[in-house]
């Protein structure tokens, strides 16, 4: 119970830094580090050997790796749409 508390945390811990790594800079790079090391640990762990390859242990990292990868897109999307309110209140000042 506790290791699942655990996983939660960091999970959550994750989510946090990679919303301010796509929201804060301007690199869509920064911001898919996160999805890009989580797909490489779950390449790794299968390929290893070191988990079954199987439907019941393949759906979590299926999900976790979604989770992610749509995260980063749609942080990504908030990005665009906070640029473009700076930009239109900037072209209001100028008028």
């Amino acid at each position: 119970m506790i290791d699942l508390i655990v996983a939660f945390v960091i999970a959550g811990v994750l989510l946090i830094v990679e919303y301010l790594l796509c929201t804060k800079l301007k690199n869509p790079l920064w911001g898919g580090i996160i999805p890009i090391l989580i797909l490489a640990g779950t390449i790794y762990v299968f390929a290893s050997g070191r988990i079954p390859l199987t439907t019941k242990t393949i759906f979590p990292f299926v999900v976790v790796n979604t989770i992610y990868w749509l995260d980063w897109a749609g942080d990504r999307e908030k990005r665009k749409k906070l640029q473009q309110v700076e930009m239109d209140k900037m072209k209001a000042k100028d008028i």
